[in-house]
């Protein structure tokens, strides 16, 4: 019952929030349907690519807080409007995360998981999420792309988005410990753990 009156709201919150030109029909994501039988990371790779697809439409949105999405984004509001649009309800609170999904480690972590970061290097309070947009190619957290609502300016480690601001719905890679670009390792510096929603 919690889960219907959550994904209840969910809807609604969303729903009241953009107009209907910003509004997306999850018949639009094209999502393939899998047998039972089909291999689990064959259903992740396929739900992963049409939800990454989706989140890249949001790219440049503005970052705001309280959050307005489509219009705005807050980190969590941007990590749970795109998992809402494949049809998954998560959270509002980015604090929520520590009980969202499976976690994997690093090693097995795939595009389209949630990467969750603490707001100080250490620290073990949540205080922002994103998505994995791609791993690098050693497979190392060093590198590895993601895709975010950012409140901070990301510099050097910049991507895709807003170029002037280098803030909102932006890619930016996770930089290399050591690299002595501050920038490219705040991320990188902060990351906790990786959980999995997608099956």
């Amino acid at each position: 019952m919690k889960i219907v009156l959550l994904t209840f709201f969910v809807f609604i919150l969303f729903s009241a929030c953009g107009t209907a030109s910003n509004t997306v029909n999850t018949s639009d994501l094209d999502i393939p349907s899998e047998s039972s039988d089909a291999p689990v990371s064959k259903r992740h790779d396929n739900r992963a690519e049409q939800l990454l697809k989706e989140a890249e439409k949001y790219l440049g949105t503005p970052y705001s807080s309280p959050a307005y999405p489509p219009r705005s984004f807050d980190c969590s509001a941007f990590v749970s409007h795109v998992y809402f649009q494949a049809g998954y309800a998560l959270p509002r609170a980015t604090s929520s995360y520590a009980d969202v999904g499976k976690r994997v480690n690093w090693e097995d972590a795939r595009p389209g998981d949630i990467l969750v970061f603490s707001s100080v290097r250490g620290g073990q309070k949540i205080d922002h999420v994103a998505m994995l947009w791609k791993k690098s190619d050693r497979g190392t957290l060093a590198g590895s792309w993601l895709i975010h609502a950012a409140s901070i300016n990301t510099g050097t480690s910049f991507k895709q988005g807003n170029a002037n601001t280098k803030t909102g719905v932006v890619i930016t890679e996770l930089g290399l410990r050591g690299d002595g670009i501050i920038d490219n390792e705040y991320f990188y510096q902060r990351y906790m753990f990786t959980t999995r929603v997608l099956d």
